[in-house]
């Protein structure tokens, strides 16, 4: 890994987002500047520190199986996209991002500040560097942490020490934000909106937001690593400490709207963040998936109801996606989805699929919308699986149940706004999706947060967490498998259909297409090539712009270096430690 001149890139991003306060300026030339301090270094880390999440997500949305694309090749410049042929691609955004725009950037704002002794800058900038790290070992594994910028061939430290580092700088940042010697320190130079554009520099929030994150790290001994009801107990404290302080406030970065990076990464103007290292939103070319079409979202069978004109029992999907008209006997708009890397037919265009902008309601895919670091929906589903395996089932549905509604209320559905057939299908998919304390499971809860993090890093560790359980892999969970789910075979008539027709089913599968030599392995005879039994990916290949050219050793310690195998590799926190799942195949753990 090479270290970079990062000063460039920090007065970039800043001209894009804030004008200077003069009171640090020490440069001679705004221009060219020969050092960086606390004011012009803050605000990139913030933006990269929002940008990181839609990195994280562009994958997500596509690897946990909610969007797929038209074709169906084994192999594009998009791997998780199409074959999972991940050794192929040139870099990964996620990488480059947490070393080089932030960690780099942010090692320069952390010396600025101790130069000044303004503390309440190094908290930030710690805090954004945890979120940095949880997010990178989190599809990488193993990488550089505590050498990581003292060598241009830096050592990488194991997951577990990264681990174990991340939970003894969440308590240390924690105990750092209560502690007057810091959050009131008299060096500390106050910060403007033109620097921090989430909190402006309210302390008290962004030490909310880091508990926060700490109760998303612990979540990660949920359900397999250690699965207790003292864990469960203190990530419950955790979110409640979060949630229940009225200083609590959604971390968002909002977009102006406008040319380039003001604009949401979500959005249909789909910035390109530094060109040559990210990638923009494919929302226009990409279709729902039948997983989470019809599946998740439940879409019926039957779609020529002219009652209500609504597609799917979860009244969120015509918020999430816009139905588009296509010439069929009926001359109906209706709801369509593709198998995951299928391929379209030839008689189909990518227009005659949902518009996945959506209806204007949901302020994720907005070009003036904005990036939540962290949502109140995650940190109620956190609460409600830390509940579940606690035991107490009523309070998981309960809480899940409100997490529910909340991401509703995000995208405009209110349950008090609504009246005649709305309201009616509003009531109608409480009753299918949450059936019942006594019947509640965690599938259920788990399909929820699904759609919830729909756009979200969230939704692939999540599936990761949960081994990618259905019935189409044999593992369970609390003796359910947790991505096989029961939805609608019948919307005829009021387009709404009755809870007692909800009774097919639709699994949780791996993609058509993958990649034949990575995910296929043939018999004794080198014939009837299957889909070896543990083909599901991981974990993301080390970028190899950097870490193939300037760490190959390292990579080669680890078994990493241009092997596939790499990629089925758990991460420490999917192993069955907690004995919590079940599966058909005997070998499934090794």
């Amino acid at each position: 890994m090479k270290k970079i001149f990062h000063i460039i890139i920090t007065v970039a991003v800043l001209a894009l987002f804030i004008g200077c306060d003069d009171f640090l300026d020490v440069n001679t030339s705004k221009d060219s500047p020969t050092s960086v301090t606390v004011d012009q270094a803050l605000p990139p880390a913030i933006f990269y520190a929002s940008q990181q999440v839609y990195d994280h997500a562009e994958y997500a949305v596509y690897l946990a199986q909610a969007l797929t694309t038209a074709g169906k090749s084994q192999t594009s410049t998009y791997a998780y996209s199409s074959g999972w042929e991940f050794l192929s691609m040139n870099r990964h955004p996620q990488w480059r991002r947490h070393f080089y725009d932030l960690g780099a950037n942010i090692e320069e704002l952390k010396k600025a500040a101790e130069k000044i002794d303004s503390k309440n800058f190094i908290l930030i900038a710690r805090t954004i560097m945890l979120q940095s790290t949880m997010f990178t070992t989190d599809v990488f594994g193993d990488m550089p942490r505590s050498k990581v910028y003292l060598d241009t061939s830096p050592a990488y430290d194991s997951q577990e020490d990264i681990y174990d580092w991340m939970f003894q700088e969440a308590d240390e940042l924690v105990e750092l934000y209560a502690n007057p010697e810091w959050a009131a320190n008299k060096a500390n130079i106050r910060i403007t909106k033109k620097m921090d554009r989430i909190y402006e520099g309210n302390l008290k929030k962004w030490e909310l937001y880091t508990k926060a994150l700490r109760a998303r790290l612990w979540l990660r001994k949920l359900p397999n690593w250690e699965n207790t009801p003292e864990v469960c107990n203190k990530i419950i404290g955790m979110v409640d400490e979060v949630l229940n302080d009225p200083a609590w406030q959604e971390p968002r970065f909002n977009y102006t709207g406008g040319t380039s990076e003001q604009n949401a990464p979500w959005g249909p103007y789909a910035p390109i963040i530094n060109a040559w290292e990210s990638r923009g939103n494919r929302l226009a070319t990409s279709i729902p998936t039948k997983f989470f079409a019809y599946g998740v979202l439940g879409a019926y069978d039957n779609n020529n109801s002219e009652n209500a004109r609504k597609y799917a029992l979860d009244p969120r999907v015509e918020k999430l996606m816009t139905m588009r008209d296509i010439a069929d006997k009926k001359g109906s708009t209706r709801l369509r989805w593709l198998e995951s890397n299928i391929g379209m037919d030839v008689s189909m265009r990518v227009t005659n699929y949902p518009d996945l902008y959506g209806s204007g309601d949901n302020p994720y895919t907005l070009n003036d919308g904005y990036i939540a670091l962290i949502t109140d929906e995650e940190l109620m589903f956190i609460k409600a699986e830390a509940q579940y395996w606690a035991g107490d089932k009523a309070g998981a549905y309960n809480t899940a149940k409100n997490a529910t509604i909340h991401n509703m209320k995000r995208l405009g559905i209110v349950e008090s706004e609504l009246v005649g057939n709305a309201l009616k299908r509003y009531n109608v998919f409480f009753e299918v999706r949450f059936p019942g304390e006594s019947l509640f499971t965690i599938a259920d809860l788990m399909q929820q947060k699904y759609v919830a993090m729909y756009l979200q890093p969230e939704l692939w560790n999540d599936m990761r967490r949960y081994n990618y359980s259905s019935k189409t892999n044999g593992i369970t969970y609390d003796n359910v498998p947790v991505y096989t789910i029961t939805t609608c075979h019948n919307g005829k008539g009021t387009g709404i259909g009755k809870p007692e027709n909800f009774s097919a089913e639709y699994s949780l599968r791996r993609p058509y297409n993958l990649y034949v030599p990575y995910w296929m392995q043939e018999d004794a005879f080198g014939q009837n090539a299957e889909l070896s039994p543990n083909a599901w990916i991981n974990r993301l290949n080390y970028d190899p712009e950097t870490e193939d050219k300037y760490n190959k050793k390292e990579l080669e310690r680890l078994g990493a270096y241009k092997n596939a195998e790499w990629l089925k590799k758990r991460m420490i926190w999917q192993y069955n430690n907690s004995g919590k799942a079940v599966a058909s195949d005997p070998t499934e753990w090794k």
